[in-house]
């Protein structure tokens, strides 16, 4: 979770337009809670170009829920 696009006010945005335009599945929506809450206190997740594994871990968890969900609801 690096660069500018990683800050507190950019994720306070993201997760205005997550909420629109991602399905709703509580797992989701739990993984990406967990992913802004993180970034949105860590210093390397704050700064560009620095990397965060736990962010970049969280993030990818948040992707896979969000794939998942897509992919159910086309079922």
């Amino acid at each position: 979770m690096t660069g500018p696009e990683h800050t507190a006010e950019a994720a306070h945005t993201a997760e205005e337009t997550h909420s629109a335009e991602e399905p709703k599945d509580p797992f989701a929506d739990e993984a990406w809670r967990a992913a802004i809450e993180h970034a949105a206190g860590c210093p390397a997740c704050r700064t560009p170009g620095a990397g965060c594994e736990t962010g970049e871990r969280l993030l990818r968890t948040y992707e896979e829920a969000a794939r998942k969900a897509r992919s159910e609801e086309g079922v």
